[in-house]
């Protein structure tokens, strides 16, 4: 996914006309927050924020004790039927997984929050804001799979995460990746496992179950199939070559 910025910020009580080359979501995390954006003004709170489309024009004024989530994005983060959703209609009731993720990130100190929690909130927003069926959407979807691939991920969830039907969402992973759901995942799960193999010192079998996989020969066989090695010998050759 490209790379994204989150921040904590607080305004004060006026602000002039600004304009940035990335498009911007505005979540409250603490007081409100008079907000114009192309001459159209909204007030916003810890129920409804807002969307910035790259390029636009917006001010705000804040009260006191106020804080909010600033994340910029990259404009080719979006497919073009999210963006023009999202430009058409900018301001944005929470949904309760936004404020979820709004609640854990007010209690971050400081105003940068870090890559890591970056990685495994961005895709809240993106699915809560995303048209079902986009590619967005998609991006967003397989985004949270990659944070927790252990998890338990049919078809039938896939597809409900994504706003469509089991046949549709074959069909997207087919366009996008030229992979089934499945084949996906379970790529998905052994590069993660790759990666513990080789920054962890689990063991084998505990970075197998964490991975989804039913035992540890089962990790053993998709990484010698598609590696040619075993775990114990991808991690030691993996360790002496960082």
């Amino acid at each position: 996914m490209p790379p994204a910025a989150f921040n904590l910020r607080r305004y004060g009580p006026s602000s002039s006309v600004d304009r940035h080359d990335v498009a911007q979501w505005v979540v409250p995390l603490q007081g409100e927050l008079s907000f114009e954006l192309e001459g159209r003004g909204s007030r916003l709170d810890v129920l409804q924020g807002i969307f910035v489309a790259p390029h636009a024009g917006h001010a705000q004024t804040a009260t006191v004790n106020d804080r909010f989530l600033i994340v910029d994005c990259p404009a080719d983060m979006f497919d073009d039927h999210t963006l023009e959703r999202l430009n058409a209609l900018p301001t944005l009731a929470l949904p309760a997984p936004v404020r979820a993720m709004a609640r854990r990130l007010a209690m971050l100190p400081g105003e940068a929050v870090d890559d890591a929690v970056v990685d495994r909130e961005l895709p809240v927003l993106l699915q809560a804001f995303s048209p079902a069926g986009t590619a967005t959407r998609l991006q967003a979807v397989c985004a949270r799979i990659a944070q927790a691939p252990g998890q338990d991920w049919p078809v039938a969830r896939i597809a409900a995460a994504v706003g469509v039907s089991g046949s549709r969402v074959h069909a997207l992973f087919q366009q996008a990746f030229e992979l089934s759901p499945q084949a996906w995942l379970s790529g998905c799960r052994l590069r993660w496992s790759r990666a513990q193999l080789v920054e962890s010192d689990a063991s084998i079998a505990e970075i197998a179950q964490q991975a989804g996989y039913s035992e540890q020969s089962a990790l053993t066989r998709a990484l010698r199939r598609e590696w040619g090695m075993t775990p114990a010998e991808y991690r030691r050759g993996h360790r002496v070559a960082r």
